[in-house]
């Protein structure tokens, strides 16, 4: 009787462990995978004039607030430089605020999306502008991103 307690404990013991253990290698990801899955870098109009440091691969996020409806809108302003070091992925997302009775007229934001492609320094310039106009930008974002491996 006092062997199978011994070995009723000694199993349960064994078996917590081994749990333990592969919930511990669950955990820590394979490699780079479990650093890409912690999602992008989200920044906003506060970050202008600002410094980032990522790794290849990263992403950023970049939301603005904006007004379509007066004919301006955000626009990325890369230089081929920067487009070598920074993917941007697609065209920027506008999302109308959420208003009582959706008022006509009223503003919402706008997300950039870039991906970290390969090691340098590169500058995120985005302008807010009417596309027509020839005058400066009512408006001017800037990031400068520090990409390393």
């Amino acid at each position: 009787m006092r062997r199978r307690k011994w070995y009723r404990i000694y199993g349960g013991i064994v078996l917590v462990a081994l749990v333990v253990g592969l919930a511990a290698v669950g955990a820590s990801g394979c490699g780079d995978s479990a650093k890409a899955s912690a999602g992008p870098v989200k920044l906003s109009e506060g970050d202008n004039g600002k410094s980032l440091a990522v790794k290849v691969g990263e992403v950023i996020d970049i939301t603005l607030p904006g007004n379509p409806t007066t004919g301006y809108s955000w626009v990325s302003a890369l230089t081929d430089k920067d487009k070598a070091l920074l993917e941007e992925m697609g065209e920027p997302a506008y999302t109308a605020s959420s208003t009582e009775g959706n008022l006509v007229g009223s503003g919402g934001t706008y997300t950039f999306t870039f991906k970290a492609k390969a090691a340098g320094t590169a500058v995120i310039k985005l302008v807010y502008e009417r596309p027509w106009e020839t005058v400066e930008p009512l408006e001017t974002y800037q990031l400068t991103v520090n990409v390393t491996k």
